[in-house]
């Protein structure tokens, strides 16, 4: 980045930045300057901060709804409600004790695909890998296995851009992991 108070670009100067990735910015005020980097500081944080929440998992937690079981394996397909947080597709699934039971292979609304649900709405949920009756039953509550690592991430780096509902989630589902193990994720 160049930063130019109360000086003129160069023509040859001003096409050849104009074909690299430097970013100029020049006034005659600088208050003005001072506001210009500002806000170019702000608009690289988030992008970096949406760089990092579309490839990590973040938290989620639901409940799996009476009367709506509509396959009981292979992949288990149960309605939901999300509580908290967010559920993806290809996420590991987790019970309240911390064991994994299968991993999210398909979200459906109103009979659409879709890759996420946020908290409030009701999914139909494809879980491979588990059984209703044996490891999951209606009315039971099952968080998103974060991995140890995007924990660290999620805790630590971008705690404060996280919703009031993920913080909660996250905040469950740190001390449930951390009940065996207290410096997981640490």
């Amino acid at each position: 980045m160049l930063i130019g108070f109360n000086v003129k670009v160069h023509p040859d100067a001003r096409d050849f930045l104009q074909e690299s990735t430097v970013k100029v910015l020049t006034s005659d005020v600088i208050y003005r300057l001072v506001e210009d980097y500002q806000k170019y500081v702000k608009e690289q944080q988030e992008l970096a901060e949406k760089k990092i929440f579309e490839t990590i998992i973040r938290p989620g937690k639901f409940k799996i709804l009476p009367g709506c079981v509509f396959r009981q394996s292979k992949p288990a397909v149960v309605g939901v409600r999300v509580l908290g947080g967010v559920v993806r597709t290809n996420a590991d699934v987790m019970l309240e004790n911390g064991t994994v039971i299968g991993k999210i292979k398909g979200l459906q609304s109103d009979g659409e695909n879709i890759p996420s649900a946020r908290v409030g709405k009701e999914v139909a949920m494809a879980i491979d890998g588990a059984t209703v009756g044996r490891q999951i039953k209606e009315e039971d509550v099952l968080y998103i296995n974060v991995p140890e690592r995007h924990a660290k991430v999620l805790e630590h780096e971008i705690y404060n851009s996280l919703s009031t509902d993920e913080k909660e989630t996250l905040d469950i589902f740190l001390m449930l992991k951390r009940k065996d193990n207290p410096f997981w994720a640490k």
